[in-house]
């Protein structure tokens, strides 16, 4: 993953608290009102204009949102530079959400209080987020009629995925490739199922994002582990002495540029490039081992205490319109929740078909129980 961006979180140091106090101040005309955690450790409990308009004139007056999310280079981008546009509001857009907020703890120790949104994986938002209540709930902020109406989400309404309903906005869910290969040096109809990756000869030849570790590694790294077992994981990612990597971009390098041409979890929006550039990669059909379902960078959370609380529920707003998922699903080449945008930028067989059944790796009882037991196996499988 890229993270030479992590130094803007810092800008705002230890003047965070003051500056969410000023922006409100500002919004509010003067009324001494902050957003704060669900314990009530602040002097008032944050609440959002009634109406679209109130809250965006307030977002204005505070003329700023800093955003973690996504450090894909196009999202970067193009996503800052589209919301500007549409309302004026300046963007600090911090790329390396998962990186941002293994900070947060120490920072907000010391008080300080710099990101207003986070748009990150189920890993980070329900593992970290969530379970240390820095989030403000978002559903009663949501006031665009186009998000509120039910009849635009695939799943009858905002898809929040935490037990309360009301706080992580999910706006992707993509099916994901377990494996993937090199289509330039080998033929999918050399694994005719997922025991062929077992064979000596891919020994040494296979990379993977790794599963000990919160991620795409540990998605695939669970959808095998519940399909095949212990002792079929053990197989593959020692015994084949795959290649582990924490670098979303590493892994898929040596996949395109086939120093290791079979890939366990490689991110296709890391691969697009080499794509596009005519490198041939393609994913496997495992009958033994389904696809299962993700959601990438794809849940919106707005957090407590947050420097620009009201440009946070805008921003908020708007990726979950059809303009803001639209444009963040053709970057994250993630297949959208919502029923009215019809997306054809990204493959077909990506796209989740109705009725049929998936592991949903995005299920928060899921993450929080089964997927953590799976990530303490890989632990020690793989030391």
């Amino acid at each position: 993953m890229e993270l030479g961006r992590r130094q803007a979180l810092k800008l705002l140091g230890a003047a965070g608290t003051l500056l969410a106090l000023g922006g409100v101040l500002a919004a509010c005309g003067g009324e001494a009102t902050s957003s704060v955690s669900s314990s009530g450790s602040a002097a008032g409990a944050y609440t959002p204009p009634a109406t679209w308009d109130e809250m965006l004139a307030a977002a204005k007056a505070e003329g700023k949102v800093v955003v973690a999310a996504s450090p894909d280079p196009e999202t970067r981008q193009r996503l800052p530079a589209a919301f500007t546009q549409r309302f004026g509001i300046q963007v600090e857009y911090l790329a390396g959400a998962t990186e941002v907020t293994a900070r947060l703890q120490t920072e907000r120790a010391a008080g300080q209080y710099t990101l207003d949104v986070e748009v990150n994986g189920s890993d980070s938002v329900y593992g970290t987020l969530y379970a240390n209540k820095w989030l403000d709930p978002l559903k009663s902020s949501l006031l665009l009629p186009e998000v509120t109406d039910g009849s635009k989400w695939k799943a009858g309404a905002p898809w929040f995925r935490d037990p309360n309903g009301d706080t992580a906005l999910q706006i992707l869910s993509t099916i994901s490739n377990n494996v993937m290969i090199n289509a330039d040096l080998l033929s999918p109809n050399d694994f005719p199922n997922a025991d062929a990756l077992l064979d000596p000869k891919w020994k040494g030849k296979i990379c993977t994002f790794d599963p000990s570790a919160n991620g795409g590694g540990l998605a695939v790294g669970a959808a095998l582990y519940i399909a095949k077992g212990e002792d079929y994981v053990t197989k593959l990612y020692k015994g084949q002495q795959a290649v582990l990597s924490r670098d979303y971009q590493q892994v898929a390098d040596w996949l395109a540029r086939g120093a290791y041409p079979v890939g366990v979890a490689v991110p296709k929006t890391y691969l697009d490039p080499y794509v596009k550039a005519g490198v041939k990669v393609a994913p496997l059909d495992l009958p033994d081992a389904p696809n299962s379902l993700g959601g990438g960078f794809g849940i919106v959370v707005v957090m407590n205490k947050a420097p620009h609380p009201n440009a946070a529920r805008v921003f908020a707003n708007w990726i979950a319109s059809k303009e803001g998922q639209t444009l963040y699903s053709q970057t994250q080449l993630q297949a959208p929740v919502r029923n009215d945008i019809e997306a054809t930028w990204v493959p077909p067989e990506l796209v989740p078909k109705p009725g049929a059944k998936y592991l949903d790796t995005y299920e928060y009882k899921f993450v929080t129980g089964q997927r953590l037991q799976i990530r303490e196996f890989y632990g020690k499988m793989l030391k």
